[in-house]
This record gives structure tokens, sequence and C-alpha cells, in this order.
């Protein structure tokens, strides 16, 4: 086969292309464009779906009240633990004091009892006893250069200052027999007395009063 055979072939299979091309049937635009507008929705309803039945992230945890710090109860000086059940008078506090002493912890006594008690009818002139407790409250050892000591009203010839007669530990009772002789002339009669330690520093305070008759 010649070169002109060939282009001739070559052109005639150029002109039946084109002429099947041009009988294609043409795309609609409007059509096309409504199925990409479906497509588009058909996309954000499926991810709205997702985001709703997805579960959070990030789940929030439930706040848990913090229950308030339980306070810490005052303990009050009593002397179940120390003071014979047998003895005779009141057993509310008078007064108590603190104070550090040189080895550290804290100084403090309280009066607990005297008896006989206070306000007790005592005949004028007369020679009485009376036997006070009084209590270790604080964290020291009370030894026997802690004393207790007149302050003030009336000594009733008693001796105005008196060591321990030993030691007294911690929330343990220590007691004093108090000689004293009361005044002639009737009437209220109040002696004042403070427990003090080796450093001559009150730690507590308490007294005696009774009606003279």
């Amino acid at each position: 086969m010649n070169r002109k055979i060939l282009l001739t072939l070559l052109i005639i299979g150029a002109i039946f292309t084109l002429t099947l091309s041009g009988c294609a049937p043409k795309e609609d635009p409007l059509q096309a464009e409504a199925q990409k507008t479906y497509v588009a929705q058909t996309v954000a309803v499926q991810f709205t779906k997702t985001a709703i039945a997805r579960p959070s992230d990030t789940p929030v945890p439930t706040n848990t009240p913090i229950p308030s710090p339980t306070p810490q109860s005052t303990v009050e000086a009593t002397a179940t633990s120390a003071v014979p059940t047998a003895a005779v008078g009141t057993t509310e506090v008078e007064e108590t004091a603190t104070s550090l002493p040189p080895s550290g912890g804290t100084d403090a006594g309280v009066w607990v009892r005297s008896d006989p008690v206070d306000g007790a009818s005592i005949s004028a002139g007369g020679k009485f006893n009376v036997v006070v407790t009084l209590m270790n409250i604080g964290t020291t050892t009370w030894t026997t250069d802690y004393y207790i000591q007149f302050t003030g009203g009336d000594a009733m010839g008693s001796a105005t200052k008196i060591n321990m007669p030993y030691e007294v530990p911690p929330q343990m009772s220590v007691q004093f027999t108090m000689e004293f002789t009361a005044p002639t002339t009737t009437g209220t009669v109040r002696s004042d007395w403070s427990i003090v330690n080796p450093n001559n520093v009150g730690i507590g305070i308490f007294w005696f009063e009774y009606t003279i008759i």
C-alpha cells in the first residue's frame, strides 16, 4: 500500500470520528447543577446525624461537694482519772493560764475543787483545814520546783508559798491540805492564790472564799 492510499484512509477515519461526536446528546447544565446540590445536601445531613450520635469528646465531671472539715472539740479539764470519787466539793474550773517553760511545751493548771466548798460557813477565830485539788492541763510535768503562791486577800495564817509535794504529769491532779485560821470578824473572807512554774510565772489562779460566822 502506497502512501497516497494510507493518507486517504486516515482522512476518512478522522471525518467519521467527528461525525459520531457531533451526534452525541448534549448534557443539560441545569440537571448537572441539581445533581451537585442533592449530593451536597446528602453529605450535610450525614454530618449532622454523626454529630448527634457521637458522645461528647470531653465529658464534664460531676462536681462532688467537699465535706466541711470537722472542727476539733475543746477538751475541758476534768478530774475523772485523777481525783478520788469520794472527794467533796464543786468541780468548776475557775480560771486557766498558760506559759512556755524553759524546756518547751506548755504550762497550764486549773483549780478543780475545794473541801469545804467556797461559801461554806466557818466559825470566827477557829482553825480549819481545806483540801484543794489542782490539775495539770499543760504538756509538761510539774516538778517539785513548781509551787502555789498566795497573791492577795487574807492568807488566814497559812504559809504563803508551798512547793508541789511530788511530780504531777499532764492530766493528773495534786492535792494540798491548807491549814487556815479564820478571821475573828464575821463576814466574807477571800484568799487568792496562783500556780507558779520554776520561772516564777503564774500558770493558773484559784481562791478560797468562806463566810465567817
